[in-house]
């Protein structure tokens, strides 16, 4: 019987299709293995001057800026969707609303090995990368007028990835998105009423049933969330409450790298490295809101970060654009065994 289930995060509804139930050996493996050239790679360790000049890396002592020697590299995008040179303005005309293209739009160069991925990435090097999300997001929230910043990254053309090199991207956006500002309303919603956060009650129900746990250390689990919208979707999130991943310490940054490298292991060796979009959920720096000046009472409380890793392996295509409800041909349930039995 299908059966529909509610995201109370999102505010919507996903479809599990469990009559056309899809075991792992059912989804055909036709994502395209790219065959990545390191002579036409701008990304390539010696090519750092085909690239914008770095605004923040970790480097080996005693290298310098836009020279090789770094561990990780971040860039301005060479084609950027905003711009921090543009001005910061909204203005109306009649019934429409325009902004400035105000903004910063990055690159987070992962590693300076061509075909090394995030799937064969070590836990020190993801803990690097988390490391560099972090530093990256605190220099940037010092501008009043960033609002959000989103980091995510694209694995696999399916997922929109564009260059072969292992990368990530930050766009630092002049007011908060809708998909976070729902969260927010979601989670002050449920705050309210129940007087707890959300995504606490929410880890602490996954922790008890055990049926969608797919990973747990010390201080992060790793689920299938019950409304799973993308087939064998997972969520990364602190067992300890935190609202703002800026504020993460180093010594949690281990456990969590080590929590994404099981979870990014699992899904790899299950499905033979198949495309995902990983996307880090967090709460937005404290801003003066004209419309709502208490938009950020007790945010600390009830909001709680979370990173998604969402599978590109199912097409969404006329019936979820329409109606926002998503088909999901795996159980979570399902799923989370599937991917706990993978060493």
């Amino acid at each position: 019987m299908p059966e529909l289930r509610y995201n109370r995060l999102s505010n919507t509804w996903v479809i599990i299709s469990k009559e056309r139930a899809k075991r792992p050996h059912d989804y055909p493996i036709e994502w395209r293995k790219e065959v990545g050239d390191p002579s036409k790679c701008p990304f390539e360790p010696g090519k750092e001057n085909l690239t914008p000049p770095e605004v923040y890396a970790i480097r080996e002592p005693g290298t310098k800026p836009d020279t090789p020697g770094w561990k990780i590299r971040v860039i301005p995008n060479k084609f950027p969707a905003l711009k921090p040179d543009e001005p910061f303005f909204r203005e109306s005309e009649d019934i429409h609303d325009r902004m400035g293209g105000f903004g910063y739009h990055e690159v987070i160069i992962d590693t300076p090995d061509h075909f090394r991925h995030i799937h064969n990435f070590t836990v020190s090097e993801i803990q690097i990368m988390f490391h560099t999300y972090r530093e990256r997001m605190r220099q940037l929230y010092q501008n009043k007028h960033i609002y959000y910043i989103q980091i995510f990254k694209n694995h696999g053309k399916e997922a929109g990835k564009s260059l072969y090199h292992s990368h990530s991207q930050l766009v630092a956006l002049p007011r908060i998105p809708r998909r976070i500002d729902t969260q927010i309303a979601q989670c002050r919603s449920y705050y309210k009423e129940k007087e707890r956060c959300l995504l606490c009650d929410e880890i602490r129900y996954e922790l008890k049933q055990q049926v969608r746990i797919v990973h747990d250390n010390n201080r992060f689990t790793v689920y299938t969330p019950f409304a799973s919208a993308f087939p064998f979707e997972m969520k990364v999130i602190p067992k300890f409450h935190s609202d703002d991943f800026t504020k993460i310490t180093d010594e949690d940054l281990t456990e969590l790298a080590e929590a994404l490298f099981v979870a990014i292991r699992k899904l790899s060796k299950l499905f033979e490295d198949p495309p995902f979009n990983m996307i880090l959920h967090t709460s937005p720096p404290m801003r003066e809101i004209p419309w709502d000046p208490n938009y950020f009472y007790n945010i600390k409380k009830f909001f709680h970060w979370h990173i998604e890793i969402l599978p590109r392996m199912a097409i969404h295509a006329g019936f979820e654009l329409g109606t926002e409800f998503f088909i999901n041909p795996t159980p979570p349930e399902e799923a989370a065994r599937y991917l706990r039995e993978k060493r």
